[in-house]
This record gives C-alpha cells, sequence and structure tokens, in this order.
C-alpha cells in the first residue's frame, strides 16, 4: 500500500542511494538530491578512493534486494590478504598476509563510481525520484524544508527552489551540509553539542597502475602496501587486474610532502626512489600525479545525531573518518540496514521514537570504527615494517588456527563479522596485551608457548565473550559470496 509521507534525502552518494532504497520497500514517497551531475554521465578520474566491501555492506545489500547484492557483487574483486613490498637496496621484497585462515576471509574490491551507479540505477527503478545539480544552501529544520539555490540553464540567472517534506536525512558526507544545520539547530535549542574535527594532516593522490605482466610480484587477489614510514603507497585491484593505487603523504612538512613535491621532477625522483618496483609498472604516474588533486582525510565525532523527528544524519554526515579499515562505506551501509530494523520495530511509535533508537544504537559504533581507522593509519605506515609486528600477526594467526572457537582478530571480527565496532575495539585491547605477552622474546612462531597462550585466551577473552554473549558462530558472517577457495586468474 503506498505510504505518502516524504522522505527527503540530502545526498545520492552510495548511502543516500542505499538510504533510499530501504525506505522505498517502506513505500514511502522518497526523493533524493545529490549537489553533483548523475555520475553516470561522465566518471572522473583520480576522485577516489578504491572501496572495500565486507561483511556489513554485503549483509545491508542482501537485506534489501538479492537482485541488488548480486548486481554490487559483479563488479568487485576479491582480496584475501595484503602484500607488504619493502625496500630494499634499489629494489623491493615482499610479505604476503592473509586476513583469515581460510579463503572465505576475503575483502571484496570494488570502484566507487561503478558502485554509485549501480545503486543510483537501482533506487530509481525501486521509485526514487533524483535531482541532480542541487547543491543544498540551507535546511530549516522547523518546517522540514530544504532550499537550494539553481541555475537557469538559459538565461544562467541564479533562483531559489524549495522542497518541504516529513523527514530529512543527512546522507551528504564529511562536509555535511545538514550537519552544520543540525548543530546550529541543536545549539540554538540550549542542547549540549559535540561536533569535533580531526585533520589527519595527510592528504591521498589517486593513480593508476595498468594489468601488470605475469612476471610482476602483483598478486591481483590482494591488497598491496609499501610502507615507508611517514608515507605509503596502496593498490587495490579492479576488474580488468588493473590497479587504483592511493598515495598517502603529509600535506606539509618538507620534501616528503604534498606541498614539497611540487614538479615533475621532484615526483619522478621521489617514487623511483621510494618504489622502484611500482614506478616499472606505472607509466603515467608523473602526469597523473601532477594533474589529480589531493584528497582530505579527517576523522569527525558529532552528537546529536538527530533532532526528534525532523532530521537524521546518516554515513559520513554522521561519522566520517580516515579509509585505513576499509570501514567507510561498509559502516554507512550498517548505518541504514540498522535504522531499517528499528524503523520495522518502532516505526507504530513514530519517527522521533525511530530516530532516538537510532541515534542511541550507532553513536558508540560510529565513534570506535573512527578511532580503529587511526589505528591502522599507523599500522599500515610504521608497524607493517616493524619485525616484532610481523611476528604478532603470524602468532595471531596460529591463535585464530588452534583456537578457532576461541580466537578471533580484531581485523576479522571488524571486516567478517557483525559484532558491533564498540566491541571490537574492546576486544582488540584486549588482544594486544595478550600478543604482546606471548611475543615477549621471540623471534619466531616456533617459540610460543601456546600452552600459556590457551591460559590467556581463557583469562582474559573468553569472559568478554560471555559478557556480552558473543560465540565462535558470530566470529564469521555467513554469505554465498564468500568464495571456498581462493581465486586463480
Amino acid at each position: 500500500m503506498a505510504n505518502n509521507t516524504h522522505m527527503g534525502v540530502v545526498g545520492a552518494g552510495l548511502t543516500g542511494c542505499l538510504l533510499g532504497i530501504y525506505l522505498r520497500k517502506f513505500q514511502y514517497k522518497v526523493t533524493l538530491f545529490e549537489s553533483r551531475e548523475d555520475p553516470r554521465k561522465n566518471q572522473e578520474g583520480g576522485r577516489s578512493i578504491n572501496l572495500v566491501l565486507t561483511s556489513r555492506g554485503i549483509k545491508a545489500l542482501t537485506g534489501v534486494s538479492e537482485a541488488l547484492a548480486e548486481r554490487v557483487m559483479k563488479i568487485t574483486v576479491p582480496v584475501f590478504g595484503r602484500t607488504l613490498h619493502q625496500l630494499s637496496s634499489s629494489s623491493s621484497s615482499t610479505t604476503y598476509q592473509p586476513y583469515g585462515p581460510t579463503p572465505q576471509h576475503c575483502n571484496f574490491s570494488v570502484s566507487r563510481w561503478e558502485l554509485n551507479t549501480v545503486l543510483l540505477t537501482f533506487a530509481e527503478e525501486m521509485g526514487c525520484e533524483v535531482h541532480f545539480n542541487h547543491p543544498i544552501t540551507h535546511v530549516d529544520i522547523e518546517t522540514k524544508t530544504l532550499f537550494f539555490y539553481l541555475q537557469d540553464p538559459v538565461s544562467t540567472k541564479l533562483y531559489q527552489q524549495r522542497y518541504t517534506v516529513d523527514h530529512i536525512f543527512g546522507t551528504d558526507g564529511g562536509g555535511s551540509r545538514c550537519r552544520q544545520s543540525l548543530l546550529g539547530y541543536s545549539e540554538a535549542q540550549g542542547k549540549e553539542v559535540q561536533n569535533i574535527s580531526q585533520p589527519l594532516r595527510y592528504g591521498y593522490k589517486e593513480l593508476t597502475m595498468p594489468k601488470p605482466p605475469p612476471e610482476a610480484k602483483m598478486d591481483v587477489f590482494s591488497l598491496h602496501i609499501w610502507p615507508r614510514g611517514s608515507h605509503f603507497l596502496m593498490a587495490l585491484p579492479n576488474h580488468d587486474h588493473s590497479y587504483t593505487i592511493t598515495l598517502y603523504l603529509p600535506e606539509k612538512g618538507g620534501d616528503l610532502s604534498f606541498e614539497g613535491l611540487n614538479s615533475p621532477e621532484k615526483v619522478k625522483k621521489y617514487f623511483e626512489t621510494y618504489y622502484p618496483d611500482a614506478v616499472e609498472l606505472m607509466p603515467d604516474f608523473v602526469k597523473e600525479y601532477m594533474e589529480n588533486r589531493t584528497g582530505f582525510l579527517g576523522t569527525i565525532f558529532v552528537n546529536p545525531w538527530t533532532v526528534s523527528d525532523k532530521l537524521a544524519l546518516v554515513g559520513d554526515a554522521a561519522h566520517a573518518f580516515t579509509p585505513f579499515f576499509g570501514q567507510g562505506c561498509n559502516c554507512g551501509f550498517e548505518d541504514v540496514s540498522v535504522f531499517s530494523e528499528i524503523l520495522e520495530k518502532y516505526q507504530e511509535k513514530g519517527m522521533k521514537t525511530v530516530f532516538d533508537q537510532y541515534s542511541l544504537s550507532r553513536k558508540s559504533n560510529g565513534d570506535a570504527i573512527g578511532n580503529m581507522a587511526l589505528d591502522n593509519f599507523r599500522e599500515m605506515m610504521t608497524k607493517t615494517a616493524d619485525e616484532k609486528f610481523l611476528l604478532e600477526k603470524a602468532i595471531e594467526i596460529e591463535l585464530s588456527n588452534r583456537f578457532p572457537d576461541l580466537y578471533v582478530s580484531r581485523y576479522v571480527l571488524v571486516t567478517h563479522s557483525l559484532v558491533g565496532y564498540d566491541l571490537c575495539k574492546q576486544v582488540g585491547l584486549i588482544q594486544e596485551k595478550i600478543l604482546s605477552e606471548l611475543s615477549r622474546g621471540k623471534t619466531s612462531v616456533a617459540q610460543v608457548d601456546f600452552a600459556l597462550a590457551q591460559k590467556l585466551i581463557q583469562e582474559h577473552l573468553v569472559p568478554f565473550w560471555k559478557k556480552n554473549n558473543i560465540s565462535s558462530k558470530d566470529f564469521n558472517y555467513s554469505s554465498k559470496y564468500y568464495p571456498t577457495q581462493r581465486s586463480k586468474l
């Protein structure tokens, strides 16, 4: 039965489109407002980091439509672990770290642009109305009215367009206008607000690597990282076995920064010095570096996420964070999935109750994954070249194999389960202490006292599992999309 309640979704990116699809399942009237032109008309290079889909994203897709999940998974590439390219003299040696003990412990690399086009098309098929080239200029929360300044295509004059809806959803990303309006409105109402923006002081630049020759050390089903201390390179595979390359550097601060690498000659020398095995496979790296924009990285912690039944923030608008755990898209999708579950449960009590319960459920999880992403940034940048860290990772894999019903790494719990991010963060702190004790004075996994390991797990991890009602069946999300064996070319 049709529902005349009108939902206004500001932002038709990944999260906004999925939210629109979910809301249409409840038969609401849904209008998406997007500041950009329709991305299906033009693929822009150098604009975003490749994404990975993990358990939470897959669950959200299958939860709304198996047909949608099928379309999305067709454009992904399975990634089974990470390959570390260490610099040694003028060459590079590699170390492979699987994500887990079985091939089912994989992530799925996907182009942001391709994913957005699939979601947009499906949202329209579900009945969402989409207005492109509609940059939001003002949100009147009290009257639930959205204001846009648009340009007449003939006269080129600006004119104001307004839409009044029943409920507003801000899915307009890290620079959210909806968030600004929500915080301003809340302060005017005398409410305490949290508005913390933590710039990383690092930026990123997207480059490309065509399909490498067979003799290159580039496993197409792996994430590749070149850790170099204060800077690093990362590569994720595409459909055609090419790679999207992302360079991370300080924004400012001498030669090893985006500010310092400001000429083709400096760029060429930098890459040849620090990434000799990569530049052999990147014929256009200098041109792409000079032409592609430098992206901003930062973390946002905000509260509240909602105002009565008027406005709710979802995805990056509520919790923008750095991409170093591969969870930005997945967290946004999980926001939508959880919101849908809460809507199903509480809709008869009114949208204010739904919004309140959504915020209560997701705020702590958004904060937790934001902090864990920062942890992973430090890990990718420096620890991946540290022998103690590599030993602890090897020990962790052995613990997962020996005690599969008792031990699962924080990484696997984040990327392959549905256990809350806040609980995953707490588990990680416990595991740090266990791994530190087991690796103390050791140089190989063979030297580890696994009787002690079992004792430590029983004393510290098992009580946590019991307290939070987590069993071994919760360690891994099951889906038909996870392969039973490692993919081959």
